[in-house]
C-alpha cells in the first residue's frame, strides 16, 4: 500500500460550486481544444502524409515535363522548343513545376525514355525467342569519327517482324576484328545473351565492303565461324545501288541529264534574285515550286528521284522565268542565251 495511504495523507476534492465551475470552464476553453485536438492528431501520420502529397505534386509535374519532351521527340522537334512549350503550357494554367524546363534537361529526358523504350522492346525479343537479323552499316560524323548504325529486324508482341533502330556505336578502328567486338558488346548491353544469341540470331546484312565481306577475315566471316547456323547477307539497297551506279557510268545521256540538273540547281541556289523571281514566275501560271537539290553520285537513286519530281511539279513555274529572264535586258547577252538555252531542253 502506498504511503499516501498508510498514513492518511489523501485528502477529499473540493466539491464546492466554484471548483465544479472552474472545471467546466476548463474543458470548454480554446486552450483545452487546442490540447485536445493535438492529442488526436498525435497518433496519425501527419509527416508521411504531407510527404505523399508533395510527391505526388511533384510526379504530376514530372509527367507533364516528360510529355513535353516526348513530344519534340516524336514530332522531330528541336529541344530549343522545350522551355517555350512549358511557359506556353504555365500560361494555359498548367503546373509544371519549376525545374527540368531547360533543353539539356530535355536531351536528358529523351535519352531515359528511349533506354526505357529500347529495355521493353528487347525484352519482348528475348522472352518470345523471336529470331534475330542484325543490319550495320558504316558511317562518318561531321566530326570525322567513325561509327557504327546497328538495326534490328525481328517480331515485336508477336507482330509481324519490323526494322528496328538499336544504337550508335563510335569505333575505335575500323578493322573487321574491331568493327566484330563494338557489334557484340552492343547486343550484349542492350540485353541478348550469347546463349539466346547462339539459339536466335538468324541474318547478318551489311554493305559489299571487304571489312564486312570479305572471305578471309571479314566481320561476317567472323560472325559465322561464332554462330555457325548464321546467315550473312550483302544488302540488297547497298547492291542496287552499285547496280545503278554501274549503269550510269555505261549510259552517257545520264551524265547530260546530271549536268543539266545541276544547272538548274546552281542558278537558283547561289542567287536570291533568280529565286524570287522563280516564285514570282509560279504565282503568274499558279504553279508550284519545289526545292531543286543535287543529283549526288552515292545516293543517285534517291537524290535523282527527288531533282526530277521537284523539276516536274516546278516545270510550268521554271519555264515561264527562263522565259521571262531570256527576254530581260536589263541581263547581259550571255544570262539571256543562258535561259534560251535551258527553255528549250526543258
Amino acid at each position: 500500500m502506498s504511503e499516501e495511504w498508510v498514513h492518511f495523507k489523501i485528502q477529499s476534492s473540493d466539491s464546492s460550486r466554484s471548483t465544479s465551475l472552474a472545471f467546466r470552464r476548463q474543458e470548454t476553453s480554446r486552450a483545452h481544444k487546442i490540447a485536445q485536438e493535438l492529442t488526436e492528431k498525435g497518433g496519425q501520420d501527419l509527416v508521411g502524409n504531407l510527404v505523399r502529397a508533395v510527391s505526388e505534386t511533384v510526379f504530376a509535374e514530372t509527367d507533364s515535363v516528360f510529355r513535353t519532351a516526348y513530344y519534340l521527340a516524336k514530332m522531330n522537334r528541336p529541344f530549343t522548343d522545350h522551355d517555350s512549350l512549358i511557359e506556353l503550357q504555365e500560361k494555359n494554367g498548367a503546373n509544371m513545376g519549376t525545374s527540368l524546363h531547360s533543353r539539356y534537361s530535355s536531351t536528358k529526358i529523351v535519352e531515359h525514355i528511349a533506354k526505357e523504350m529500347q529495355k521493353e522492346i528487347v525484352h519482348s525479343i528475348v522472352t518470345s525467342s523471336s529470331k534475330l537479323s542484325v543490319l550495320i552499316d558504316e558511317a562518318t560524323s561531321i566530326s570525322h569519327k567513325s561509327a557504327m548504325i546497328v538495326n534490328l529486324k525481328a517480331s515485336v508482341d508477336g507482330a509481324t517482324p519490323e526494322f528496328l533502330f538499336l544504337e550508335l556505336v563510335e569505333l575505335e578502328s575500323q578493322r573487321a576484328k574491331d568493327i566484330e567486338e563494338a557489334l557484340l558488346n552492343c547486343l550484349d548491353t542492350a540485353g541478348f545473351t550469347e546463349e539466346w544469341l547462339q539459339k536466335n540470331w538468324v541474318s547478318f546484312v551489311s554493305d559489299g565492303a571487304s571489312v564486312m565481306l570479305g572471305k578471309n577475315s571479314g566481320v561476317a566471316t567472323r560472325l559465322t565461324a561464332r554462330y555457325p547456323n548464321l546467315f550473312t547477307w550483302h544488302c540488297m539497297n547497298h547492291r542496287l545501288e552499285l547496280a545503278v551506279s554501274d549503269a550510269v557510268d555505261e549510259v552517257q545521256a545520264v551524265n547530260h541529264f546530271k549536268v543539266f540538273l545541276e544547272k538548274i540547281h546552281n542558278l537558283y541556289s547561289q542567287s536570291n534574285k533568280n529565286s524570287r523571281e522563280l516564285l514570282e514566275a509560279a504565282q503568274e501560271v499558279g504553279s508550284q515550286v519545289l526545292k531543286i537539290g543535287r543529283v549526288l553520285s552515292t545516293r543517285w537513286v534517291a537524290s535523282s528521284f527527288r531533282s526530277v519530281k521537284a523539276v516536274w511539279t516546278s516545270y510550268e513555274a521554271l519555264n515561264r522565268h527562263f522565259e521571262n529572264a531570256a527576254g530581260d535586258q536589263t541581263r547581259s547577252s550571255t544570262e539571256r542565251q543562258t535561259y534560251r538555252g535551258l527553255a528549250r531542253r526543258m
